[in-house]
């Protein structure tokens, strides 16, 4: 199928095999080989997790009649999303007994179109958390609350890269070069971290708007840095390519900087740390994967919640600016971190609007332009 992703347009939708173990459970077929008898083909998009169902397709993974019960509601409106299959616009129905939100249907081939959040309630075997037995997710998640437990990071729950994100790994490198070059006393902090009243002051303070998000002031800080910019890095890498990508690193540290520089009281102390450029990377996820489910550990109440990235990302962004203006706390880059979260707000549209028209350009069957967001 050649067929541009109806819903988001940022990627060409793309077939994913999936097949039925002797348990019963579904598991997605990896590498090449002897293909199972239960093996069945969907179509799905990566960036959005999106899945195009032909006839049929449904009541073999869900071993029922549910794409019987889609295809008899009658049309409640037009959809502004195509049918993949290049039928035209397809047609919105509503199937309550089925799933409550409305469903694309293309009432030429009777395939249906299914969000990610309606893929995973309606056919959650074709997604990494839906498969192996409830024993095997069970002691997974497990596993990841022990671990947030002690970190209390967030961890992203479908939401893999798409290839090699070299990109973070070089970021990653960099980062980790340039910090054992301070240990060793080759690279001397001062002399690359922003004091913001001698760049105010000085010209030739000018560059560690530049230099200091190379910099870290102690193996948490850079571990914390380097999580968070690979958790959240990798899909912004694949949407955006490696040098645009590595454009809205250094552009967030920059605008990160200068944010820093105007509004920090604290104009005597040094600041370092690439946080502003992963604010950056930070706020394209947010636009790009607003509905992408996150483990969270909530603290003191030893309870983990899945919650949308939109969530997370909007309280994390709430709590920098709480710290930035209504308190005395100096030991972290609030106003570092505000920035580079705007610029990437700020750029994150104009590339993905760019990324739809290549995209569309690629393709037999575009979205039309008045359905993309």
């Amino acid at each position: 199928m050649s067929a541009q992703c109806p819903a988001c347009a940022l990627h060409q939708i793309v077939p994913v095999e999936i097949y039925a173990r002797e348990d019963g459970t579904w598991h997605q077929l990896l590498g090449k080989g002897t293909r199972p008898a239960s093996t069945v083909t969907i179509d799905t998009c990566p960036v959005c997790f999106g899945a195009w169902f032909d006839p049929g397709e449904l009541d073999l993974i869900g071993d029922g009649e549910v794409d019987k019960l889609l295809r008899e509601p009658a049309p409640t409106r037009t959809s502004e999303r195509v049918c993949p299959r290049g039928h035209g616009p397809m047609s919105e129905v509503l199937c309550p007994q089925v799933i409550s939100s409305p469903v694309e249907r293309c009432d030429t081939c009777y395939g249906l179109w299914l969000d990610g959040d309606e893929r995973r309630r309606l056919a959650a075997a074709s997604t990494r958390e839906g498969q192996g037995s409830r024993r095997e997710q069970l002691a997974r998640r497990g596993v990841i609350w022990a671990v947030q437990l002690l970190t209390h990071l967030p961890v992203e729950v479908e939401n893999p890269a798409r290839g090699t994100p070299w990109a973070v790994y070089t970021l990653l490198a960099g980062y980790l070069l340039f910090f054992l070059a301070e240990v060793q006393g080759i690279v001397y902090y001062r002399d690359w971290a922003i004091v913001a009243g001698a760049v105010v002051r000085e010209t030739s303070s000018v560059h560690t708007l530049f230099t200091h998000q190379f910099l870290h002031g102690s193996w948490v800080h850079l571990l914390g840095n380097a999580y968070f910019i690979y958790i959240f890095g990798d899909n912004i890498e694949h949407l955006f390519g490696r040098l645009r990508f590595a454009l809205l690193v250094i552009g967030g540290g920059l605008v990160g900087g200068l944010i820093h520089v105007f509004l920090t009281r604290a104009t005597a102390t040094p600041m370092v740390g690439a946080s502003g450029a992963i604010a950056a990377v930070m706020a394209a996820y947010l636009w790009s994967f607003p509905k992408a489910k996150l483990f969270q550990t909530i603290p003191f109440l030893l309870i983990q919640v899945k919650i949308p990235a939109w969530v997370y990302l909007v309280i994390w962004l709430a709590l920098q600016f709480l710290m930035a203006f209504f308190t005395d706390t100096f030991e972290m880059a609030w106003f570092s971190h505000i920035g580079g979260f705007s610029f990437g707000l700020a750029v994150t549209p104009l590339v993905l609007r760019g990324r739809r028209r290549r995209v569309a350009k690629t393709v037999a069957v575009p979205a039309p332009a008045y359905a993309r967001p």
